[in-house]
């Protein structure tokens, strides 16, 4: 088998080459295929009596853009940890938020294969709670949203116009809830 070289090394990511194509990796040559992250679509309930949801997004500065992005939360899976376990404890830090109800995992999902070997999986939850108003950990610096259906159109079209960075993760939930009203069968506030 024809292992990458390690061209450099970090604590988060390593950068890899192999048969000539330079690669991001968070993984060492050698080790194992596995899922790296886990993304949150989380849909929050005000009570549990609620037959209506708002979508949870995030604003987080993202210092490789230099900028604010809306996005899902989402977080690095711990070893022996399952994706339901990542994604509760994620939300959980990054929001605030208490996981009620795990509704759908996935099997591992790549975001930008032509950049990084990094995979992830989705979860999709219910959860309930107030939102902390200085979420993250590690010097994250994130803003909670409790999105409705037009809150949903409204940042879309934020985006075409230029006035919003999106994470490509977000864009497709987004689009789900803004011109069908739910996601994954949860219905979605106007």
């Amino acid at each position: 088998m024809n292992l990458p070289k390690l061209l450099h090394a970090t604590r988060w990511i390593n950068l890899l080459e192999k048969d000539g194509w330079v690669f991001a990796s968070r993984r060492r040559p050698g080790e194992p295929n596995r899922i790296d992250a886990v993304t949150i679509v989380a849909l929050h309930r005000e009570n549990p009596a609620a037959e209506l949801h708002r979508l949870v997004v995030i604003e987080e500065f993202r210092v490789p853009l230099d900028q604010w992005e809306f996005s899902l939360p989402a977080g690095l899976l711990d070893a022996g940890e399952s994706i339901a376990e990542c994604g509760t404890r994620e939300l959980r830090e990054e929001t605030g938020l208490t996981a009620s109800t795990i509704h759908h995992t996935s099997g591992q999902t790549f975001s930008s294969a032509g950049l990084s070997d990094e995979s992830q999986a989705f979860v999709t939850l219910e959860c309930e709670g107030t939102p902390d108003l200085k979420p993250g950990i590690d010097g994250e610096r994130i803003h909670v949203h409790l999105y409705t259906q037009q809150d949903c159109l409204d940042l879309l079209e934020k985006n075409r116009r230029g006035e919003a960075v999106l994470s490509a993760r977000l864009w497709p939930v987004l689009m789900s809830v803004a011109y069908a009203g739910n996601f994954a069968g949860l219905r979605v506030a106007p």
